[in-house]
């Protein structure tokens, strides 16, 4: 297990706890961090709870999931106050149907905080924590061409593309476009089956 209370010099990493739900749901509700996929924007409290108990979940079971983040300096960022909850971001454990496993990296930001580096900053802890968690799994990121922010943090954070083609007929319909591509970047070459497994998703 990995230390649970990670820090960088400007972010604060907790476990998800109950009373996150007001501030988490406030940053997934905002149609701005959707804007790549409109058709997918969480408008239910019910599955921001969802969400998070998935991710305490993982911390029990595997000893690290996604985060809270929070700001942990102030001063510096015009806007924004120190403690202030960012976001959630982080690696959580799947498997595949062949029981292999992945950590799939994710992250979801205050827009007010974006532009100022903090996703890769929380992207490259995460891949750290994930290799001193389990090093045998691989990291993995799952991105649409219409996100070409992600893109660039995943690259960032040391993911390589390995696999881009057309979306499912479900993606494309949530992004509102004839053409989308899906993007899948991981931190090493992944077997056949994973890889059929992370396209599969579409």
């Amino acid at each position: 297990m990995t230390d649970d209370n990670p820090r960088t010099p400007r972010l604060l990493f907790d476990p998800p706890v109950p009373g996150d739900r007001g501030a988490v749901f406030a940053i997934a509700s905002d149609p701005r961090t959707w804007a790549h996929i409109p058709g997918e924007r969480i408008t239910e409290p019910a599955r921001v709870e969802a969400t998070l108990a998935m991710f305490g979940r993982g911390w029990e079971e595997h000893g690290l999931s996604h985060w809270v983040v929070r700001l942990g300096s102030d001063g510096q960022h015009p806007g924004l106050k120190q403690g202030q909850v960012l976001g959630t971001g982080g690696v959580h454990l799947f498997e595949t149907d062949d029981e292999s496993k992945i950590w799939n990296l994710g992250y979801r930001l205050d827009p007010e905080c974006w532009g100022q580096g903090f996703a890769t900053e929380l992207a490259q802890r995460a891949v750290v924590c994930a290799g001193e968690t389990q090093a045998e799994v691989p990291v993995v990121a799952r991105v649409l061409s219409t996100n070409p922010a992600s893109a660039k943090v995943a690259a960032k954070a040391g993911l390589q593309l390995l696999w881009a083609g057309e979306a499912s007929e479900k993606t494309r319909a949530a992004v509102g476009r004839e053409s989308v591509q899906r993007l899948i970047f991981a931190d090493r070459i992944l077997a056949p089956g994973v890889l059929d497994w992370l396209v599969s998703r579409g």
